[in-house]
């Protein structure tokens, strides 16, 4: 799915400039906090709790309420952004995103009955519709001149295929029976979640914001476009492994099972080809970033390697926050994600002189401390010993250096190669490395890639193997 959101970005920045992909990525951030929104809270209330009549009209209840709430601050961001950002574009843009939040209530609520009931696999396989269907969409406006449209079809297609298929895909619907002391139950539950989503916002769009105000859209175009490209990579695993573990670890909660260090398994297998992967597309950047996206966009590559550092890091937070959400520790989360958005603004206003670069150094620093952190608290909540780690690293360690090999003795033999040559044959290195790497570490990724399938109390560690 990550894969098809790369090759939508590679043609939006090929055919749009780079200040009209800038406006596009202004106006899409607050639509991208509203629908954050509602994939925790309500979300993780109804995966968490225990079954009760009207557990599921209340957590749409709550939607509903929150749908309705961001509307009407969606709709003072339209008028602010003209005075904000000197540009009408951004305020257009988040006119015609905003009715997407009902939908995104809809399809929310809709995401979490299915994993509730354990059935990822239908979940994998919609989104994968959705994705290929707005893709598709985007891209064929793209190239007949539909400008910043295209991507806003885009998520409206993604949007409508995904509600339809969710509708066929279960019998309950979403409804509002639950009483308004019901809905106030969830929603008061949810409220350390709905900061935690504002402070992430902060952290992870704060930069963004500051460059498009205090520079221009351009700036925010070129370092949105970086953060894509990394995110894409990184993504494409993070993503599936965050459900994976929400799903699995939720799941083992319920049934009043400990979770113990199933998360560091988990993380292994996964962590190891996302490492891999970044590592490759750092090395490969100064060729692969004006291949893929066009000559212009040449200054990102800077930007896209501190984002692959910064983002390496980040794999912790796809197994952390489930882990931490299922102890209740949101309060304690809430504390270091004030501090992390207090730092990414202030460093991001800081360093916003000397340009993106400085910019994605500053809040990298910052981001990556907020999952160290985490990643410490899961490490005492969870008990697990210096043999964890240990395990982690047997299984992630040898794929990732021997890419890192191979990669180093191509850039000292054969120096001059650039361009697409050069990242067809560090590909092809990279590649050859990790499937070495692999191989010399099969059975325990075998078995940590296998534990993904199963709640955590089913399987043994990896590092057993």
């Amino acid at each position: 799915m990550q894969l098809l959101l790369f090759g939508v970005t590679i043609v939006a920045t090929r055919v749009l400039s780079i200040e009209a992909f800038g406006a596009y990525a202004l106006a899409s951030l607050f639509v991208i906090l509203a629908r954050a929104l509602f994939y925790v809270g309500p979300y993780e209330y109804l995966l968490k709790s225990q079954h009760e009549s009207d557990l599921y009209s209340a957590c749409f209840g709550a939607n509903v309420v929150l749908a309705v709430f961001s509307c009407l601050i969606l709709t003072a961001f339209y008028f602010a952004a003209p005075h904000i950002f000197q540009t009408d574009n951004v305020s257009m843009l988040v006119a015609l995103l905003t009715p997407s939040i009902f939908l995104v209530a809809t399809t929310a609520w809709y995401e979490a009955v299915l994993l509730r009931a354990v059935r990822v696999r239908r979940y994998y396989l919609s989104n994968l519709a959705g994705d290929v269907a707005g893709s598709a969409a985007a891209v064929a406006l793209l190239l007949d001149g539909f400008g910043v449209a295209s991507l806003v079809v885009q998520t409206y297609v993604r949007l409508l295929v995904l509600l339809a298929i969710y509708v066929f895909s279960t019998s309950d619907r979403p409804h509002l029976g639950a009483g308004l002391g019901r809905i106030g139950t969830v929603l008061r539950w949810s409220r350390t979640r709905y900061a935690a989503v504002l402070l992430n916002f902060t952290s992870a769009y704060g930069a963004d914001m500051v460059l498009g105000a205090t520079l221009t859209p351009a700036v925010t175009g070129l370092y949105r476009a970086s953060n894509r490209i990394v995110s894409a990579l990184t993504d494409l695993f993070a993503q599936p492994l965050q459900k994976i573990a929400q799903t699995n670890l939720s799941a083992t909660y319920v049934r009043e099972q400990p979770l113990g260090t199933s998360w560091l398994t988990m993380l292994s297998g996964v962590g190891a080809i996302a490492w891999a992967g970044l590592l490759t597309l750092a090395f490969l950047a100064d060729d692969l970033v004006p291949f893929a996206l066009g000559a212009k966009w040449a200054p990102a590559v800077p930007i896209v390697i501190v984002f692959c550092i910064v983002k390496a890091f980040s794999m912790l937070d796809a197994v952390t926050t489930a882990f931490l959400v299922c102890h209740d520790q949101q309060r304690m989360m809430l504390r270091v994600q004030i501090g992390t958005a207090a730092a990414v603004l202030l460093l991001a206003l800081t360093a916003s002189p000397w340009g993106p670069v400085a910019v994605a150094i500053a809040v990298g620093i910052a981001m990556t401390s907020i999952s160290v952190i985490y990643g410490i608290m899961v490490w005492r909540l969870s008990k697990a010993e210096a043999d964890a780690i240990v395990d982690l690293i047997k299984t992630s360690a040898p794929p990732v250096l021997w890419v890192a090999l191979g990669l180093t003795a191509l850039k000292t033999l054969a120096p001059a190669q650039e361009g697409i040559e050069a990242v067809v044959t560090g590909a092809a290195v990279a590649a050859l490395g990790f499937a070495i790497g692999i191989f010399s570490v099969r059975h325990r990724m075998l078995s940590a890639i296998g534990s993904l399938g199963h709640v955590p109390g089913q399987v043994q560690q990896a590092g057993q193997s």
